[in-house]
């Protein structure tokens, strides 16, 4: 029984460990498509992504160095994300 416990055990860690590593690569790639779409494009972009309880943030700049607008407020973003739909396909 225990054997089987520890078994489960390592196939969990293991499944988070992969999915953590997917979302690392997934928002590697994501944060270089929005600088092309900010730098070559100039296109305005706030990008706020909640994960495991950590927030990732992009945001464009102006000339400046400063961002033309400033993000929600964390009230917000949690009132806001129950409005969401959850694609757990």
């Amino acid at each position: 029984m225990a054997s089987q416990q520890q078994a489960q055990k390592v196939a969990r860690a293991k499944a988070r460990r992969a999915a953590n590593n997917n979302y690392r690569r997934l928002m590697k790639t994501l944060e270089s498509k929005l600088w092309k779409l900010i730098h070559v494009y100039k296109a305005e972009i706030h990008l706020v992504a909640r994960h495991n309880g950590r927030i990732v943030e992009c945001a464009s700049a102006d000339a400046t160095g400063r961002r033309p607008w400033s993000p929600p407020d964390r009230a917000a973003l949690v009132s806001t994300s129950l409005l969401c739909d959850d694609h757990n396909d």
